[in-house]
């Protein structure tokens, strides 16, 4: 479950990044500098998030389907 820590640990740093650019003390450059870089952070949230719902995607398609009773024709 090594994504899933990686996953909250960049959700945290986005939180924190976000809580920065509401400080009323920021310049113009350290919010543009935040701005960036939580784009970046959110690219990689979006890129491991892609990982782990395809990986759910071919978990779900790989399963057996249980047999169905109504099903039988004897």
């Amino acid at each position: 479950m090594e994504s899933g820590t990686k996953l909250e640990d960049l959700r945290s740093a986005l939180s924190c990044v976000y809580e920065k650019l509401a400080a009323e003390s920021l310049t113009e450059p350290d919010r543009v500098e935040l701005v960036a870089r939580a784009e970046v952070v959110q690219d990689h949230i979006d890129a491991i998030q892609d990982v782990i719902d395809t990986d759910e995607l071919a978990r779900t398609r790989t399963r057996p389907a249980p047999p169905h009773s109504s099903d039988r024709l004897f």
